[in-house]
């Protein structure tokens, strides 16, 4: 007989279940049954595990009876019906809507309509043939099944919870194990951490401890509240299977979100005196980061879970006595912070009123609301009392106050109040067009090629509005327009009725765009380093980065592609419509297809004061996801080794700097005066590219751009093992697929540097390929197609907005 039983209900995440049985194999306890409870879903647990000696996967419609399994397919049926006519009925008020839109417009003499025959007037039997396709039939058992099938087919003398995306630190389990058989205990736990990130990037700098527990001792008194006050959850119990056998301990089927809180209650009451808790054994809660796909059970927003929550804590109730003082104050904790977190916004109005009651039945309600701040216990103070009209504006104030960090709020804050109230009220102007580059950093990259072909073609006929934070020599040469700082009053007003926008990163998550414009992302470069969806951990952005990037994503009606290879990777990473993409070329490489490219290096030269006859050697590293201050501002140390460059190098040859736009730190490069000049402030890389001989570079996608030149570039990646592995992960093997070599060390660079005949000649084929696959788009144009087709269907009145 096994010593324990790790029980695991698996619905969805492959990566997540190997790397949860990983964790647990590492535990290194010899006797170990591991039972992966597979749910209904058609995401079949992965052969690494199936094939792993330890485990045993069942399947749970394979396991429960008939009549379960019926009702859950008659519940499954419903809720898919349901479902399809909620998404007609909305599409159908929105046509509505539109139509409504459309007449007014038309009073007011505007001839450009903002919606297609099929936007106004869609056809009911299409939007049902059409939801019937994209609604699938899944409907998981859920997790309390799955548990229960866990506890049926476990055959050891413990059982120990955790759900498949999670894992464990290092002798968690076996401390657990330790502490049951010294202690002769009924259930053992520990501290819980909850993190983003898998194993091997965990932090615990970046981690959030959920429970504060030091040392060994009685899972009793105060212990139990400091534990408890969270969530009543199995994750993390070592449990002795007889005594869950001998009182037929089980999870509620009843409840689909909070099925464990009757078994944790009844558990916590029947063994009590016979539980220890060991704070260093520690437990990972791990939230998922790609709530499109991947969402956790936690993380799907139902408006019901209220309901359900309200059901299990009355069934608590129950179990719980008067003397039981401790389970009580715990579990009224958890109601208080359930209901304020998600009132009003996700707790129906019907259950209000009884959580309000709840609260009005807490013996200890003083000391549960200590914990509060003042805000916060005026309002649970209010509702209490029944005064849920008055606690509602309290609430929503506070949480506004909040997020608007403080009573008054920021500057843009207060310009959205007019966006909202004014500005999206006036009509919408599609002779006006608003063009970002990098945050209005520069006057730069595609969207100043598109800008600059569109001043060439159609002049006055539109207004341009850029948004610049400082002035550009280069900007102001060229034909009238309007320069608004980012973020400004003047932004906020030209975003909302501009009816064009370019743009060459994502938009502010606030800049919602209306009905009618046509938003063209251009975005800033062919992708080495993982994107988006196709990323496991993201360690710099907000980690609802995927969510974010989603919604950014349904905003665009075209997204411009350099190569058929970044069309496959926008279509996969950005979950973007491949019929939207534009493979045509990237237009800020056009000037590197021009008649007067030696004249344009010329004058790059003489801008930064570069000599005459230097070979130009450009070095353009990029920024590291885990080396940050803060969200978009990063760390840059400066590897090369610069000064032993100027004693090889310095009497034929000059570098030429220029980092990544996101890099905070400024370097200071005065002791190589003469030998280095700092293009990093310089707006347009591409004309960098022309005045350079030699690139040097590490996994910045400037290759990609610089290789149209079929000019040398050296690939100096210090950190290469370490930032290909384990931080974000490549699209490529870097070793055999680059048009040029890999060097890690300094000793590397130079001695590549004195033999630059000898690596052209090494790397010609592959330099060949690598321009057939990556540029042979490119040939000068990309802005003449683009603007032809994202403005020309406008103007030739072919223009499709059902986007």
């Amino acid at each position: 007989m096994p010593k324990v039983s790790v029980i695991i209900p698996y619905f969805k995440g492959q990566a997540y279940l190997e790397e949860c049985v990983q964790s647990i194999e590492e535990q290194k306890i010899e006797d170990l049954e591991i039972i992966v409870v597979n749910d209904k879903d058609g995401h079949e647990v992965p052969d690494s595990v199936k094939e792993n000696p330890h485990v045993k996967v069942f399947l749970a419609m394979d396991e429960l009876p008939e009549d379960v399994i019926r009702a859950n397919e008659e519940t499954a049926a419903a809720w898919r019906e349901q479902k399809i006519h909620e998404r007609v009925e909305k599409r159908l008020d929105s046509a509505e809507r539109r139509r409504e839109q459309a007449r007014e417009m038309e009073k007011k003499g505007d001839s450009i309509s903002l919606y297609t025959d099929k936007e106004l007037h869609p056809s009911e039997e299409d939007l049902l043939d059409e939801y019937e396709e994209k609604i699938g039939q899944v409907y998981p058992f859920g997790v309390s099944f799955c548990r229960n099938i866990g506890l049926e087919k476990a055959t050891g003398e413990y059982v120990y919870f955790i759900d498949c995306d999670d894992y464990l630190m290092d002798g968690a389990l076996k401390r657990l194990l330790d502490l049951a058989e010294e202690k002769q205990a009924v259930m053992t736990t520990g501290n819980k951490y909850s993190s983003w990130f898998k194993p091997v990037n965990f932090d615990f700098e970046k981690a959030k401890q959920e429970t504060f527990i030091e040392g060994v001792k009685p899972l009793e008194g105060q212990t139990i509240r400091d534990r408890f006050v969270e969530m009543y959850s199995v994750q993390h119990f070592l449990i002795r299977r007889d005594f869950v056998m001998e009182h037929e301990l089980s999870f509620d089927t009843t409840t689909r979100f909070y099925s464990d809180m009757t078994f944790c209650v009844k558990l916590l009451k029947l063994a009590s005196g016979k539980m220890w808790v060991d704070g260093d054994s520690l437990y990972i809660w791990r939230h998922r980061n790609d709530q499109i796909h991947l969402p956790a059970l936690c993380q799907k927003k139902r408006g019901h879970r209220s309901g359900e929550f309200l059901d299990a804590y009355d069934k608590c109730l129950h179990i719980i006595k008067p003397e039981d003082k401790d389970l009580r104050f715990a579990l009224d904790h958890y109601l208080m912070n359930f209901f304020w977190r998600k009132y009003p916004a996700r707790i129906l109005r019907e259950n209000a009123p009884k959580f309000a009651k709840a609260m009005a039945n807490m013996p200890e309600w003083k000391n549960v609301i200590k914990e509060y701040g003042i805000f916060q216990r005026l309002q649970l103070s209010i509702t209490r009392k029944g005064k849920l009209r008055m606690a509602k504006p309290v609430m929503k104030f506070n949480k506004w106050r909040k997020k608007k960090k403080g009573l008054i709020g920021s500057r843009i804050q207060w310009y959205r109040v007019l966006e909202r109230h004014i500005f999206k009220k006036m009509p919408l102007r599609h002779d006006w067009v608003f063009i970002e580059s990098f945050f209005g950093k520069s006057y730069s990259d595609s969207p100043k090629y598109l800008y600059e072909y569109l001043q060439k073609t159609r002049g006055d006929k539109y207004r341009y509005i850029w948004v610049l934070n400082n002035k550009s020599e280069a900007l102001a040469k060229t034909g009238k327009h309007t320069r608004v700082k980012m973020n400004s009053l003047r932004y906020v007003y030209y975003a909302s009725r501009c009816g064009y926008r370019i743009f060459n990163v994502r938009q502010p998550a606030w800049n919602k765009k209306r009905p009618g414009v046509v938003f063209l992302e251009t975005w800033h470069g062919t992708p080495l380093k993982k994107l988006a969806f196709d990323m496991d951990d993201i360690t710099s952005a907000s980690q609802n980065h995927k969510k974010m990037f989603y919604k950014h994503g349904r905003e665009w009606n075209y997204l411009i592609s350099a190569n058929r290879f970044s069309t496959d990777v926008f279509e996969r990473a950005f979950v973007y419509d491949r019929d939207k993409i534009l493979e045509y070329g990237y237009p800020r490489n056009d000037i590197l297809y021009a008649d007067n490219k030696e004249e344009i290096a010329a004058e790059v030269k003489k801008e930064l004061g570069i000599p005459e006859g230097k070979r130009v050697i450009l070095y353009a590293p990029t920024w590291r996801d885990n080396q940050f201050y803060d969200r978009g501002k990063y760390k840059f140390t400066l590897a090369l080794d610069l000064g032993r460059l100027q004693k090889e190098f310095g009497e034929d040859s000059v570098v030429l700097l220029r980092t990544h736009y996101y890099i905070a730190d400024i370097l200071d490069l005065t002791e190589y005066e003469g030998f280095v000049y700092n293009g990093s402030q310089y707006e347009d890389v591409s004309r960098l590219y022309l005045a350079s001989d030699i690139c040097i570079t590490d996994y910045s996608s400037v290759f990609f751009d610089f290789a149209n030149l079929k000019r040398p570039i050296l690939f100096y990646a210090y950190d290469f093992d370490e930032y290909a592995d384990e931080i974000r992960g490549m699209y490529m093997d870097m070793e055999k697929e680059l048009p040029g070599p890999i060097l890690r060390t300094n000793d590397a660079v130079v001695d590549a540097l004195h033999h630059m005949d000898a690596i052209e000649e090494t790397y010609k084929e592959r330099y060949e390929e690598f321009y057939e696959r990556f540029c042979s788009v490119d040939d000068g144009h990309a802005s003449e197609r683009v603007i032809e087709k994202v403005f020309g269907e406008r103007e030739n009145g072919t223009l499709d907005t059902e986007q």
